[in-house]
Parts: C-alpha cells; structure tokens; sequence
C-alpha cells in the first residue's frame, strides 16, 4: 500500500489526480470486500461506501493525518459507522418503519442476520475497545474495512501472525460478548 499522507495532507492545494486514483481505488477495494458480504439489494454500492467515507474522512480531519495508519484507521471507523447506520435503517425498516402491522398468520418467512450482526459487532466494539485497544483496530480492519491479516499487518507494521494471534482473542472475545 502506498503512503498517500503528504498528498492527503496537501489536497486543497495540490493537483494530483493519479494520486487520488490510486487512493480511491485502495479505498473501493476495501468497500468491495465489505458490500460483498452484504446479500441485500437494498445495501450500499463499494462507490457509494467510499464516496461515504471521503466526504467524511475530509470533513473530519482535512489536512490532518499523522500517516497511513491514522488515515485507514479513520478510513475503517468511517465505513463502519456508515455500514452500521445503513444496516440500523434496514433493521427498523424490517420491523415495520412506522407502517402498520399486518398479521401474517402461519406465514415462514427467514429473518437474515447480517444486520443485526454487524450492529451487535459494532455495540460490543466500543466495550473491547476499552480492554484491548489493538484487538479492537484489528476488528475494525477485518470486519469493517475487510482487509486481509497481511494487508492490516502492513498497515500496523506488525507480524502477520501476531495479527492472527489478536484477531483470534478478538473473535473469542466478540463471542463471548455477543452470546452471554
């Protein structure tokens, strides 16, 4: 991955197209990976995800990134909280919006759980952000962003099997958490 934070840092200024592309295309590779996983048809496009995510990233810190562990940390975060908010929306739409109900005797319909697992994912990560601050950014990475065990072992200069290790104690921690 290549390290886009003077460019970042210097975008209102700078005239660097093939750098943004470069970027955009990191960043649409991460939302792919992440809308994939999502079977609604209702769901955010890759695009749509990371045109999301940039208006946010400027808006919260333009000019700001200390260096590419900050910027796809806050990358992650953003598309976390973008993916949670459009899964919150799903899930009341589900439970009827503020329509009326209509019974539906003996009618067997399958309830998907994608929503309501990448919301209980996100209420229990503040929690394991608060015992194990690294875990807590290996899960945002893998789960959030989609990132592979090399490629957020880059990111954090780390080990690609200590990355494991962590993201390992994380899944067991997110069960216990999820499953009491």
């Amino acid at each position: 991955m290549p390290d886009y934070t003077r460019w970042l840092n210097d975008l209102p200024g700078s005239n660097g197209e093939e750098l943004f592309g470069g970027l955009y295309s990191e960043l649409k590779k991460i939302a792919a990976a992440k809308v994939a996983a999502e079977r609604d048809e209702r769901s955010l496009g890759a695009t749509a995800l990371v045109n999301e995510a940039w208006l946010r990233l400027q808006k919260s810190a333009p000019g700001k990134w200390r260096d590419r562990k900050q910027f796809y940390g806050a990358a992650a975060e953003a598309m976390r909280r973008i993916l949670v908010e459009s899964a919150r929306r799903r899930i009341a739409a589900k439970r009827g919006g503020g329509h009326a109900n209509v019974p539906l005797d003996e009618l067997d319909l399958p309830a998907p759980v994608a929503d309501e697992r990448l919301v209980g994912v996100h209420e229990v990560l503040d929690e394991l952000e608060k015992h194990d601050e690294l875990n807590a950014r290996i899960v945002k990475l893998r789960f959030f962003s989609g990132m592979n065990h090399d490629e957020i072992a880059s990111l954090l200069e780390m080990n690609e099997r200590t990355v494991r290790r962590h993201w390992a104690e994380a899944k067991l921690w997110l069960y216990r958490a999820l499953n009491p």
